[in-house]
C-alpha cells in the first residue's frame, strides 16, 4: 500500500513539504501543528535551541506534539516538520480501495484490502500497482470540467466522465501487449 500511495501523491503532485510552526508556552506542554496531514517531525526547538527526540512526542493521528523538555513560561517552541498539502493517508487508502473495486467490477482482477496489514491481496505486481494508482488519481481528480454556480452551471462536452475515463484506462491496460513475456 505504502507503493501506491506514493505513487497517487506523485500523479496528484501531492508532494511532501517543510512547515516550521512556532508557539510561545503558556501552560500546556501540547502543541498542535497547524496543517492536517504531517509526516515527521524533523526539528524541535526551544529558544533557538534544539532539543532531542527523547524529550518530546508526536501523535499523528491529532497533530499534536507532546514536549517532555522542561519550559517556562514565555519560553519560545518552534517545531519543523515535513507534511503532504492535500491528501491524508487515510483519505487515500479509502480511494484506493474505491479503486480496487472499479477494478473487480470489469472482470480484470480482484483484489482484497486487508485493513489490519495495510496490504492488497494477492499483492499486485508493479504494473497493476501503476494501474491501481492511476485509476486512484482518476477518482481523486477526475478533471471532468463541470462548474456549478447556484445560478448557472457549465458543462464542457470534450470531457468523459468518471467512470468512462476509468473504463478507458483499464481498456489501454488489457490492451497493452509490450513488456517481458515467458515462454
Amino acid at each position: 500500500m505504502t507503493d501506491i500511495r506514493t505513487k497517487v501523491r506523485n500523479i496528484l503532485g501531492d508532494f511532501s513539504t517543510t512547515e516550521s510552526d512556532v508557539f510561545t508556552y503558556g501552560t500546556s506542554s501540547v502543541f498542535t501543528l497547524t496543517e492536517s496531514n504531517p509526516i515527521a517531525i524533523t526539528t524541535l526547538l526551544i529558544n533557538d535551541s534544539e532539543v532531542d527526540d527523547s524529550d518530546y512526542s508526536f501523535d499523528s493521528d491529532t497533530n499534536k506534539v507532546t514536549v517532555a523538555a522542561s519550559l517556562t513560561s514565555g519560553d519560545t517552541v518552534e517545531i519543523r516538520y515535513t507534511y503532504y498539502p492535500n491528501y491524508s493517508d487515510t483519505e487515500l487508502t479509502n480511494r484506493i480501495q474505491a479503486a480496487l473495486t472499479q477494478i473487480s467490477v470489469t472482470n480484470l482482477y480482484t483484489f482484497v484490502y486487508d485493513s489490519e496489514d495495510d496490504a492488497i491481496y494477492p499483492t499486485p505486481e508493479e504494473k497493476e500497482e501503476n494501474l491501481i494508482a492511476t485509476i486512484t488519481a482518476i477518482l481523486i481528480n477526475p478533471d471532468n470540467r463541470t462548474y456549478r454556480l447556484p445560478d448557472i452551471t457549465i458543462n464542457v462536452p470534450s470531457d468523459l466522465p468518471t467512470d468512462q475515463k476509468i473504463r478507458r484506462t483499464i481498456a489501454i491496460y488489457k490492451k497493452n501487449v509490450h513488456g517481458v513475456f515467458s515462454i
